[in-house]
Order: structure tokens, then C-alpha cells, then sequence
């Protein structure tokens, strides 16, 4: 549209041209300074000719004739099939009308322009402003050490039981479970990618749509291993976050779909990673201008019932929903430019994620009408106890030689109170300090109920004289020791984040959280390998060589809190950057 305007534009340019005098060459028209007297056209005759043809209007024609003074050649009317010759040749044109000419395309262009919204030479269509692409890169080298004193073949892979078939505990299955590697040494490289786009749909309507690479669908981990799928095998791409946001007044937002943490939280509770499906709603309200007011609330879906959920013997069973319930409020006080301090609230409660017995289930039955209150993820720490109410085989002679597949729940329920607060001090010349603590207790949490359960979290067994036979010894069961509480505290040094060339950061923290203070699955991922039931340290720091990129390293050094020895350090170096 844009190239057929100005084609018209020259065009008319020309004939006005030629109209007022103008010698112009153009294709099939030759320059000429002179011509036969047979050779020129009248100039007033081609300005009827242009009216007639809808080139130029009326007032245009008129305009020109007025301005200029044209004498007629006493060449004949043009022919009705158009000009003969190649070329015309027509007296000189002033400059007021050439500069006339120009600004009359000119205002037509621009007016045809903005009407119907050309971009303009080198800019892009308006629908790309709204539009915001991010990202970040991040390779990373990893290296853990197992301790010295960790028991071998002590930690059931109740992950991987719970996603398969189930696991056979009965003294006739001659198969091992599967363990957690607690004794070997593992080193590996590891990249983790996301791109995201954001899209200002209205004044007050955003959508957000990212992906991020993983080695599964795990919800607190988007880092794959190099090597892990293969040599050189490609890797996968997670949907990982979609979300549309909509902010009806200033200050407060509904977000809908999966989004990022809308909680003021750290990894003693969420992994940094973990990103949330449902809907929220924040706000933040400012009293004055050294005080404000924050807040959020939301339900999201943890699991949602197999719409076929059920045995192919009995039909389906009843639906086993669950859902995380929370909310959030705090406020932030900041006395002056260098002083700020921030406090919150938090009550989270993970709505049916207790496992629950099933009813009597055949040993052959393949499924039992509970085995969906099973947790679809878990990492280390909580304590778990078989879901399934098994019935023998009545043909054998000893109940505990009959199959008894089993998954294992959750033996707590979780309702975890949140209390986090922090301190920055930006009065330092080159740098900050920041302050951080954070507290969590699972407010629903029943020890002697749990205790009775439990199948983890128990100390070494013991070995006790049988009191009926003095000569033989009897194993005891070791001891639960589980709990319902987490803490860590952390101070660190430089800038918040590292988005300029020069810019450091160093940090240091203490973390203990006990084997059921809150979901292990949703936890930190890195510290202890990840979960709960661990207690340790963390040192790390970060230096910025460039825009938005920087290397870093972090060491975290833990030992479980309860059961029996369990300890590992975890090395990372980072190579990360940010668009």
C-alpha cells in the first residue's frame, strides 16, 4: 500500500510538473532542453486532462494556474492515446510551486498513513511494543561428596516406588527396593535455560507464557544434566509457566494459571524454581511514605483425581482432590534511604495430603481405593508410612509369605505457619548488608500418630537379649525422632543482584528443618540433595564481569536431622547471564 501510494505521488508530481513547465525525465520520458515547436503540449490542456483523469482536483488546478504564469505552446491537444514521442519538453517551473508540490504529498502521505497505520521507514508495527522477551542461561558444574559414616542401602527411593507398581514387603519377595545413593561420590555439569514473553494485552490485562528446559517434570528442578539423555541426545522443553494477570485498581493483582511464587518466601519453604497453578491475588497499600502494606491469598490445585480413577474389578473409586490453601500478610517500614525492614505472616495449609488407609484390598488387586492419597512427588525427609490394607492369600500357611505390594502416604497432615522477616542496610559506600530470618512449624502436625506409623526417619535398629532365650538376641526397631519445625538464618554482603560489570555479592546461613515441618516436596532441591529432615550450612558468593552476567559459587554442607546418618556436600559453580 505504502509503495502504490508514492508510485501515484510521483506520478502526479510529474504531470503537475510538466503542467506548470518543468522538463522532467522518467521511464520512456528523456531529458530535453529544447524541442521542435511540434513537440510541446499545452500546459493548461494537461492540467484539464489531470482534473478530468481524478490526478488532481479542481481547486488544485486552479490554485496552480493562479500561482503560475503558463503560455500556452502553439503545439496541438495531445492525442487521445496518450503522449507521442519519448520526449516532453515544457518551460521552467518556479520554485514556490515545486515546494508546493512536495508539501502536498508529503500532507497526503502522512494523513493516509496515520489513518490507516503504516510504520514508518524503519520502525516496527505498533503490536510488537507490547511485547517483552526474557530469558537467562545458566551452566553449572556440580560435585557431591557422600560422608564417610552414611549407611548403605538405608534409604528406600520411595519416589520411584510410588511411580511404578508398587513395592513388595512381604518376606517372600526376594527383590530389593530401590535406594537412594547415600555412598558414592557423583560429579556432573548441568545447564538450565529459560525464555519467557510477556504481553501488555490492555492498560490492565498481561499474559505471560515461558518454558525452561529439565531433565523431568519435576516441579522444583529446570536444570539437565549434560550427558544425561545420551550422548548428545537433545534435550526436552516444559511449559513453565502461563498465566494471564489483571490488575482492576492500583496496587492489587489476580493472577490466573501457572505462575511464578506470589508469596514473600525463601527455600526454607519453596524452591526458587517451583512455580504455582491456580489463581492468587496480591495487593500492596502504602499508609505513608516510610510505611506499606502487603499482602496475598490463593488456592492451588497440588493433585486432581484420574478421571478413571479405579479397579477394573470394583469400578471407580471415589475422587482424592488436594490442594494448597495460604495466605500472606506483612509490612514493610523504611525509616530513610539506607534502613529498610520487612516482616510477614504466612498460613499454609496443604489440604488432604495425609495418606489414608485403603479398605480390605485382595493381595492379587492391582489397585486399592486409596492409593491415589499417595504423594505423585516426593524428595527426602517426610515420614511415610503403607497406605494399603492388604488381605493374604488364605491358601498359605504363614499370613507374612502372602504378596503385600504396597505405596506409602504421607503419616502427617501439614498446616505450616510462616514467620519471615529481613533487614537491609545499604549506608555503606560500595555496598549492602541484608539480615534474613525464617521460621516454619506444621501447626497439624500429631507426634504420637506419626510416630506410630512411620516406616523412616528411625534410628539403628537395636540388638537386645531375647528375655526368653538369653543366648539369642531380638532387633528392636529404632527409634522415631521426626519434628515439625525449620529455621535458617542468613547474612550477606555486596549488591542484591548482579546486573552491573564490578558487582559482588557473598553470603553466608545456617538451615535446620525437621522431617515433617513442611512438604519435602516443594523445598529447596539443592541443600541435602533436597527435603527435609536436614540441618548445615551455606556459603557461597557471586561476582558480575559483564551486563547481566556473572560466576558464582556456593557450597552446601548438610547431615539429617533424624534416622539413621545420612550427610553430603554439595559444590556448585555457576556461569550465568540474564536478557
Amino acid at each position: 500500500m505504502y509503495r502504490s501510494i508514492v508510485r501515484r505521488g510521483r506520478l502526479k508530481a510529474m504531470l503537475l510538473a510538466c503542467a506548470a513547465g518543468l522538463s522532467l525525465a522518467g521511464p520512456g520520458l528523456a531529458h530535453a532542453q529544447s524541442a521542435p515547436p511540434g513537440g510541446q503540449v499545452d500546459s493548461r490542456a494537461l492540467l484539464e486532462l489531470m482534473v478530468a483523469k481524478g490526478l488532481v482536483s479542481r481547486a488544485e488546478a486552479d490554485g496552480l494556474i493562479a500561482k503560475a504564469t503558463i503560455a500556452p505552446a502553439p503545439a496541438a491537444a495531445i492525442p487521445a492515446g496518450g503522449l507521442a514521442g519519448d520526449t516532453l519538453t515544457v518551460p521552467y517551473i518556479p520554485k514556490t510551486v515545486r515546494n508546493q508540490i512536495k508539501e502536498e504529498l508529503r500532507a497526503e502521505l502522512t494523513s493516509q498513513a496515520a489513518a490507516e497505520g503504516w510504520a514508518r521507514p524503519g520502525e516496527v508495527s505498533e503490536w510488537t511494543k507490547r511485547i517483552t522477551l526474557s530469558g537467562d542461561i545458566r551452566v553449572r558444574g556440580e560435585g557431591v561428596t557422600m560422608g564417610d559414616g552414611n549407611f548403605g542401602l538405608a534409604f528406600p527411593n520411595y519416589q520411584a516406588i510410588n511411580a511404578g507398581a508398587g513395592y513388595d514387603i512381604s518376606r517372600s519377595n526376594r527383590n530389593s527396593a530401590p535406594f537412594l545413593n547415600s555412598t558414592e561420590d557423583r560429579y556432573r555439569a548441568r545447564i538450565r535455560a529459560r525464555i519467557g514473553l510477556t504481553a501488555q494485552i490492555d492498560d490492565w490485562i498481561t499474559g505471560e507464557l515461558r518454558v525452561a528446559t529439565g531433565s523431568d517434570s519435576s516441579p522444583v528442578s529446570t536444570n539437565q544434566t549434560l550427558g544425561g539423555s545420551g550422548p548428545f541426545n537433545k534435550y526436552a522443553i516444559w511449559i513453565d509457566r502461563a498465566d494471564i494477570r489483571l490488575k482492576p485498581v492500583e496496587g492489587v493483582e489476580l493472577v490466573f494459571g501457572r505462575f511464578a511464587n506470589p508469596f514473600w518466601t525463601t527455600e526454607l519453604l519453596f524452591d526458587e524454581d517451583l512455580n504455582f497453578d491456580g489463581v492468587a491475588a496480591s495487593g500492596r497499600y502504602a499508609l505513608t511514605d516510610q510505611i506499606a502494606l502487603f499482602g496475598a491469598a490463593g488456592a492451588f490445585p497440588i493433585f486432581n483425581t484420574d478421571f478413571n480413577l479405579g479397579s477394573n474389578n470394583t469400578g471407580a473409586y471415589s475422587s482424592h482432590d488436594r490442594y494448597l490453601f495460604a495466605g500472606q500478610i506483612g509490612g514493610e517500614f523504611k525509616p530513610d534511604d539506607t534502613l529498610g525492614v520487612k516482616l510477614a505472616a504466612g498460613y499454609f495449609v496443604f489440604d488432604k495430603t495425609q495418606g489414608r488407609t485403603s479398605s480390605p484390598c485382595p493381595y492379587y488387586e492391582t489397585s486399592c481405593d486409596t492409593d491415589a492419597t499417595r504423594p505423585q512427588f516426593v524428595q527426602f525427609g517426610n515420614t511415610l508410612f503403607p497406605i494399603r490394607n492388604v488381605t493374604p492369600n488364605p491358601a498359605l500357611p504363614n499370613p507374612l509369605d502372602s504378596p503385600e505390594v504396597q505405596y506409602f502416604g504421607l503419616a502427617s497432615k501439614f498446616e505450616v505457619l510462616n514467620l519471615h522477616g529481613q533487614v537491609d542496610y545499604t549506608g555503606f559506600r560500595d555496598f549492602g548488608v541484608r539480615v534474613e530470618g525464617d521460621f516454619i512449624k506444621n501447626l497439624a502436625f500429631d507426634r504420637a500418630r506419626t510416630a506410630a506409623r512411620a516406616v523412616n526417619n528411625l534410628g539403628p535398629d537395636r540388638l537386645i537379649p531375647d528375655p526368653k532365650d538369653s543366648t539369642k538376641t531380638v532387633r528392636i526397631p529404632g527409634v522415631w525422632d521426626g519434628g515439625d519445625i525449620g529455621w535458617q538464618a542468613m547474612v550477606s554482603v555486596g549488591k542484591p543482584s548482579l546486573t552491573a560489570r564490578g558487582d559482588w555479592r557473598l553470603f553466608g546461613g545456617y538451615r535446620h528443618v525437621e522431617s515433617d515441618a513442611t512438604l519435602d516436596a516443594f523445598v529447596d532441591s539443592d541443600f541435602h540433595l533436597g527435603g527435609t529432615n536436614a540441618k548445615g550450612w551455606m556459603l557461597g558468593g557471586g561476582y558480575a564481569f559483564g551486563k547481566n552476567t556473572s560466576i558464582g559459587a556456593r557450597w552446601l554442607s548438610a547431615d539429617a536431622v533424624s534416622g539413621v546418618p545420612y550427610s553430603n556436600d554439595v559444590v556448585q559453580i555457576d556461569l550465568q547471564t540474564r536478557f
